[in-house]
């Protein structure tokens, strides 16, 4: 199969992350799977990410630049340019086990109502320190409501992300792929979960992750809230 038409694209949001980006690159990469493209999209990065993500380019890796737009600006962009019928989300600094797209495939490739994968999650610092593990159970609507039964890291169909006009850009302090979440599971898609520490995520000691829950998350919950208000509405109680 050719590079004009591969199974999986794979979106990279990167906003000035340069010292990790080849790495998140080099993990997708290296998988088992290996009809892929890569699109990272540059949000406004810095003249030395710039100038780091050129050296990148080849022909499974292609860069996409704009002015800083947020993350779901960025991953919009990719999708829109992605030519897979699978895209998988990944941060710019975080990498992924070599067998999760061969095993995803296949979870999707079996189950046309399963709208995406995404797997348990080690968490690390510095240099692939490990720190923790996140275990979420994904699921359908009830199961996102009022937690976020994911993460971000997820390979999805790009039929799902058509079907509800993609990330809502107005979300631009966090909490954007929870509310896709939501979006999406209220359509009737499931979000399967590989029960395996396939996702590895980097905290650093300031994260636009940190930052929502510190400082928007009461924002950000009556945004969801408010959209979402017909399947809430069904769930006063527990919202109050």
């Amino acid at each position: 199969m050719s590079f004009q038409t591969p199974i999986v694209s794979v979106v990279i949001p990167c906003y000035n992350d340069k010292a990790y980006i080849k790495e998140t690159v080099d993990a997708v990469l290296n998988q088992t799977f290996q009809d892929v493209e890569i699109i990272i999209v540059d949000d406004g990065s810095n003249q030395a990410t710039k100038e780091l993500l050129i050296t990148l380019v080849s022909d499974k890796v292609r860069v996409i630049t704009q002015e800083n737009k947020g993350l779901s600006a960025a991953r919009n962009i990719g999708f829109k340019e992605a030519n897979g019928e699978f895209v998988l989300t990944i941060d710019s600094d975080d990498t992924v086990d070599p067998t999760f797209l061969e095993k995803a495939l296949v979870i999707l490739n079996k189950n046309k109502s399963i709208g995406a994968v995404s797997s348990h999650v080690s968490i690390f610092e510095k240099d692939h320190q490990f720190i923790a593990i996140h275990t979420p159970n994904g699921g359908i609507l009830k199961d996102f409501l009022f937690d976020n039964n994911s993460v971000s890291f997820a390979l999805i169909r790009k039929e799902a992300w058509q079907e509800i006009g993609g990330y809502d850009e107005k979300m631009r302090n966090g909490f954007e792929d929870w509310e896709f979440w939501i979006a999406i599971t209220k359509k009737g898609w499931e979000i399967a979960m590989i029960e395996q520490l396939l996702f590895n995520y980097r905290q650093k000691p300031v994260s636009m992750s940190k930052d929502a829950k510190e400082n928007y998350r009461e924002a950000n919950l009556n945004y969801i809230y408010k959209k979402h208000q017909d399947v809430y509405s069904n769930h006063f109680l527990e919202v109050v």
